[in-house]
């Protein structure tokens, strides 16, 4: 009696040495695209395996969530700061070659409706299939197990008409956020984007201590907070610090320097 063949599927977002065989540039697109306009970008695909892929180009939304920079992505339509209705790939479906490169065009349509005046977002998915056999039988009449991975990579695209310029942020806290049992004592800060427009922020922290004078800054931290988004950014106070009392700022620059917000705290290490 010959075995049925079973097949699989799961579903790996940039998993594994299998990410590694496809590249993928740039991994995000900006629009600034007028009410009513429309503008296209390029999006580069690269298979860098050693065997034919076959890729399907789809669009989908997301949301942030959280304070950790996470993103949940959802069906079309489910977001309302979605802009996944007004995005087409060319070419959608397309195979390629080891070594080979796909130029894909990627159409963004904004309509003349006034709730086309704010900023949107959306995830563009690249997705393509690779077959797997397993439980090799000495049966030349059993068909064997298949398994049938779908890898899925994402490009964010984020789209701001030209209108919309306010940009703020705002400083929710500023703590101390470790226990004594830590090895290491961490601050956090919490910034949110109160404006309209997207951040691109970098936030870091300097230390004074009070008794000298002497200053420490440590190295920036980058990210992008969406209009509404919360963020927390953490800090991990250095093991080699003096001992002291420190007078201790924590800095968000998003824009220029009249765009900064600014936390202050004292801190003993003792």
């Amino acid at each position: 009696m010959k075995k049925s063949l079973t097949i699989f599927i799961a579903t790996f977002i940039c998993f594994g040495s299998f990410a590694q065989s496809v590249s993928i540039a740039p991994s995000r697109l900006y629009y600034k695209t007028s009410i009513g306009e429309y503008k296209t970008q390029e999006v580069m695909i690269t298979n860098s395996s050693t065997s034919k892929q076959s890729f399907t180009i789809g669009f989908s939304d997301f949301e942030p969530t959280g304070i950790q920079g996470k993103s949940k992505f959802m069906k079309t339509g489910e977001s309302p700061n979605s802009c996944s209705q007004w995005l087409n790939a060319t070419p959608a479906f397309f195979e390629l070659e080891p070594g080979q490169t796909q130029k894909v065009q990627v159409l963004m349509q904004v309509p003349s409706t006034p709730e086309a005046n704010k900023v949107k977002w959306a995830a563009m998915q690249v997705k393509l299939t690779k077959e797997k056999k397993t439980n090799e039988s000495d049966d030349k009449s059993a068909m064997g197990m298949g398994i049938m991975e779908t890898f899925q990579f994402v490009v964010h695209i984020f789209q701001s008409p030209p209108t919309v310029t306010f940009k703020n942020a705002e400083i929710q806290n500023f703590s101390e956020i470790s226990s004594s049992t830590d090895s290491i004592r961490i601050l956090a800060l919490k910034v949110k984007n109160s404006g309209e427009a997207i951040l691109d922020c970098a936030s870091y922290m300097e230390l004074t201590n009070t008794q000298n004078g002497a200053e420490q800054r440590q190295k920036p931290i980058a990210f992008t907070l969406l209009p509404g988004a919360e963020r927390e950014v953490k800090f991990y106070l250095p093991r080699s610090i003096p001992k002291g009392k420190y007078s201790v700022l924590g800095v968000v620059d998003y824009g220029s320097k009249d765009n900064v917000q600014a936390a202050e705290m004292e801190l003993t290490i003792e």
